[in-house]
């Protein structure tokens, strides 16, 4: 069924005419003219497994939806036809009069609305934003939270039932008395372990429920793992009201795109599973081939705060899990302030050695080079250590 975008998205207040929004502190639909409250009742009969046959010719559960493109990033996000200026969520990039082009998508089968609201993402940026001694000391201004995107982030999940097939070497250990001569000359005995290996094989089978994959290529499946898990259970109908007043992205990973990370993570947990089956001590040579059946996949939106801010001409982005709260990010680091913690290290680490050393000076007489090269070896490992840490936060 075809639907246009400002069809879904339009909810007057029956109050005064204003565009209603979902809160998420409320969790119900309210107004921000006059306060007017409506409850939202969301089930969970419509959501819907679509089965693999089908991702090619599907049109039972696509829609006809009007995307942005962001000009700096390329980001694909739904608009009304009324936005005059966009702030890409992924970028900090403004774009003004943004043109929009009508395509076809998969409408998503299910909806986790946002339980942390903008004062609470807010409250937590702003925490987290002062927690690091080594950021900026002007962080704190540039970073504003009115960069703060509320954002549903397209998802795929993935069943599938596997059948695999494993074959390899495990491998036992064994000890044997071994004997040998010390430096002395003198016969000594040792335990040497050794490795006794047999051919096995055997067959596993295993169900995969809901493998979530992000269909976003705006943020790394790495990155956003950081604020895992997303609580599926709580998934409820798609509902667009859910979204008034919130920005969605639409998927640019397809589902057949998808499913091939998907596949790459069910092989990895079979074959550490066939592993286990396999191994004694240890295994070696293991070979497991794998059939795939009774796929289906659905399409979900799920809730992400996220800040994209700008700092000495760098993207840094902060992220908070919408449903739990679960927060992560990057932030820059003052090269300044690592140089004046290296040198605090280093007066602290010369006085304390004159202060030690000064007991000893009438007894031992010291070759002054080689002591101060002495003294100087855990500065110079903590110089390395520091400069591996700069390295790293650039």
């Amino acid at each position: 069924m075809e639907r246009e975008l400002d069809d879904v998205l339009h909810c007057p207040c029956p109050s005064c005419g204003a565009q209603l929004q979902y809160n998420a502190e409320k969790e119900a639909m309210t107004c921000n003219h006059c306060g007017y409250t409506e409850k939202l009742v969301l089930a969970k009969d419509r959501i819907e497994e679509i089965d693999w046959a089908e991702v090619r010719s599907d049109t039972k559960h696509t829609v006809e939806r009007r995307l942005f493109s962001c000009q700096r990033c390329g980001a694909k996000t739904v608009v009304n036809y009324d936005t005059p200026t966009i702030t890409c969520g992924f970028c900090g990039s403004t774009n003004v009069n943004p043109e929009a082009t009508k395509t076809r998508l998969f409408e998503p089968q299910g909806i986790v609305p946002f339980k942390i609201s903008r004062s609470q993402a807010s409250e937590s940026f702003k925490k987290w934003i002062g927690q690091s001694i080594w950021a900026p000391n002007d962080l704190k201004n540039l970073a504003r939270v009115d960069t703060l995107h509320g954002m549903y982030i397209p998802f795929w999940t993935y069943d599938v039932q596997t059948h695999s097939q494993w074959q390899g070497e495990a491998g036992t250990y064994y000890y044997i008395n071994q004997q040998y001569r010390d430096q002395n000359g003198n016969v000594q005995n040792r335990q040497v372990r050794q490795t006794r290996w047999t051919y096995r094989n055997g067959t596993h089978q295993q169900f995969f429920d809901d493998v979530l994959i992000l269909a976003s290529r705006q943020l790394p499946q790495q990155t956003i793992q950081k604020v895992y898990p997303y609580l599926l259970e709580n998934v409820v109908n798609y509902e667009p009201k859910v979204m008034l007043g919130w920005e969605s992205e639409v998927y640019k990973i397809d589902p057949q795109e998808g499913f091939s990370v998907a596949k790459k993570m069910v092989d990895d947990r079979i074959e550490s599973a066939c592993a286990d089956l396999l191994a004694d001590d240890t295994y070696r040579n293991l070979d497991v081939s794998t059939q795939y059946s009774d796929q289906t996949f659905k399409h979900l939106v799920l809730p992400l705060w996220i800040c994209a801010y700008q700092y000495n001409g760098k993207t840094y982005q902060f992220l908070i899990n919408g449903q739990t709260g679960s927060i992560s990010g990057n932030r820059p680091v003052s090269i300044w302030k690592v140089i004046l913690a290296v040198l605090a290290f280093i007066g602290l680490v010369i006085l304390l050695s004159n202060l030690g050393g000064g007991k000893k000076k009438s007894k031992v007489t010291f070759n002054t080079h080689f002591e101060v090269t002495q003294r100087m070896q855990p500065v110079k490992s903590r110089l390395k250590e520091m400069d591996s840490f700069i390295r790293k936060a650039r």
